[in-house]
């Protein structure tokens, strides 16, 4: 039986006819009788639960109540899809629904449409060596680029100083360039006009300067001699520089965030297709396909780019985002993560794009809730990032 109606629902709505089947053999549909309240405030159940049948009245923290109905277009979501549960949920009729744990809906709702494509691309050989290599700590992995390297290394000193990571930083004149240019931009709400790194080191902050020179220095490593591959890899940084202005902006407007962490998690979190794209240039015969090569690159690249910032010693929210920056449903917490910036940073770099309609709306992600900007609609969230449109662009301008 092909459970055809599961597509209904928004984090299944893409699947096949075998994705459904195999989401049937996990799901349970069950009656509900009614007046029973099937969903506690604050519970931390890791079960889902989607209207087939009925109405249900649903109420929040604040004592505001409200029906979902069956069918209508605000019961494709899970009834209540926080962990814990920001509502209470009670049956007001006899009602029916699907039943299926949180981390399956993840699962299922990342699943590509076609997945007899993925199935191809995994039997591949160079797939299946990938992953080995991989497994086995034998995938070359870049490595942090030097003058990064040297001011984190230097801010770990107790000596260090302005003048001492001024020093490093003159060492790469592009870096020194854009470290002054930022300094004197609208950014930082510059005033007085500067032309010395150390005063510019001394104007944003040591924390501050590290983080750009780090964003900066990403740019050398998206790079191949391959001509084939050279506008694949080139596209892929236009995509980081876009999604990390954006993600800059947004952390500026979002309480809690540091809007450089941010523009460095945007920067780095495609950087798993590096050394996919190194690894298939060395095996020419796969480049005859380029819908192969797009697969190979996005079943891989979350698992690569985790292992690269973790050899990088990197902490532990970018690498969750290099992971997990496309699972457009996680909710691991009810707090909002920087992976949380990241995806509705891309959901918005794709707004007008033709290929946006292959991918959820902004509002039928967690991260936009969980974030201040959950409290706007998606037009006004729109609108608050066209106001901010000289900001993304003058950010994009640095990191090019």
């Amino acid at each position: 039986m092909v459970l055809r109606f599961l597509k209904f629902f928004l984090p299944f709505q893409h699947l096949n006819d075998h994705q459904l089947i195999e989401l049937g053999n996990l799901i349970q549909i069950k009656k509900i009788p009614a007046n029973e309240t099937f969903i506690q405030l604050y519970s931390n159940t890791a079960d889902q639960y989607f209207l087939i049948e009925g109405t249900v009245e649903v109420g929040d923290e604040t004592s505001t109540q409200w029906f979902i109905h069956s069918g209508s277009e605000n019961s494709r979501n899970p009834l209540s899809r926080y962990r814990p549960s920001r509502y209470s949920v009670k049956s007001i009729s006899p009602i029916k629904v699907v039943m299926v744990d949180l981390e399956t809906v993840i699962q299922f709702a990342n699943k590509a449409a076609k997945e007899d494509d993925f199935d191809k691309i995994k039997e591949h050989y160079l797939y299946k060596q990938l992953i080995k290599d991989l497994s086995n700590n034998r995938l070359q992995l870049p490595s942090v680029p030097d003058v990064a390297l040297k001011i984190r290394q230097s801010l770990n000193e107790e000596k260090s100083s302005f003048k001492h990571i001024a020093n490093i930083i003159s060492s790469d004149p592009a870096i020194t360039t854009k470290i002054i240019k930022t300094a004197n931009s609208a950014l930082y709400r510059s005033i007085n006009k500067i032309d010395d790194c150390q005063m510019a080191v001394t104007r944003l902050g040591t924390k501050v300067t590290s983080q750009l020179v780090t964003s900066f220095s990403m740019k050398e490593l998206f790079t191949t001699k391959n001509k084939t591959l050279k506008k694949k890899m080139m596209a892929i940084w236009k995509h980081s520089r876009e999604v990390a202005a954006l993600s800059f902006v947004l952390a500026k407007i979002t309480p809690g965030f540091n809007p450089e962490h941010a523009l460095l998690a945007g920067l780095l979190h495609d950087i798993g297709a590096i050394p996919i794209i190194t690894y298939i240039d060395k095996h020419q015969d796969i480049l005859q396909n380029e819908l192969d090569v797009d697969f190979l690159i996005n079943e891989i690249k979350g698992e690569v780019g985790a292992a690269i910032l973790t050899k990088w010693n990197f902490s532990d929210d970018l690498i969750t985002t290099a992971r997990e920056a496309e699972y457009w449903l996680r909710q691991p917490g009810e707090k909002p993560e920087y992976c949380d910036i990241i995806i509705v940073a891309q959901l918005h770099a794709l707004v007008g794009q033709p290929e946006s309609t292959n991918y959820p709306k902004l509002d039928e992600v967690p991260a936009f809730t969980k974030l201040a900007l959950g409290q706007l609609t998606p037009e006004l969230s729109i609108k608050v990032l066209e106001q901010a449109k000289e900001q993304v662009e003058e950010t994009i301008n640095l990191l090019a």
